[in-house]
């Protein structure tokens, strides 16, 4: 786990607080603060999320990057999805899973889904299935603008 997350009755987004020094805080590339929140912005131009940064929080034991997004409501008795429904909900988005990369990959807009396991999905009442902690990273030669939105 590499958030906390806080609620407030009255509003309908979750709050995320990366733990002090740890994700988003690496020596490099996307495991920056700007690495953290450019996967952010990828993640919500591909799957048509609404994470928003909140801000940079001082805290004892170091710094930790808050974000907010809405609250999805999910399946009480289903909340996680099947390998399979997140394969179908992947392919229906044009990724082709690579065994190579060992996530899914775009190359019309060169974006790359890792860490798709299913703890990083929710899928709904509706029955919707929605990615809420992949990281989605562009591969070398492409860049925000390439990507094809949801």
């Amino acid at each position: 786990m590499e958030h906390e997350i806080f609620h407030c009755e009255e509003a309908d987004r979750f709050w995320k607080s990366t733990f002090p020094g740890q994700a988003g805080f690496g020596p490099a590339g996307y495991s920056t603060p700007f690495g953290y929140l450019r996967r952010l912005r990828i993640s919500n131009r591909v799957f048509a999320d609404d994470v928003q940064f909140e801000g940079i929080w001082k805290r004892r034991e170091g710094l930790s990057i808050v974000t907010s997004q809405p609250y999805i409501l999910p399946d009480p008795e289903n909340g996680i999805p099947t390998e399979k429904e997140i394969d179908g909900y992947m392919k229906g988005l044009d990724f082709v899973w690579s065994d190579t990369d060992r996530g899914w990959r775009r190359e019309v807009d060169g974006v790359l889904v890792l860490d798709c396991h299913p703890r990083n999905y929710i899928k709904t009442i509706d029955e919707e299935i929605i990615a809420i902690d992949v990281q989605p990273v562009l591969l070398p030669g492409f860049d925000f603008d390439s990507i094809v939105p949801t």
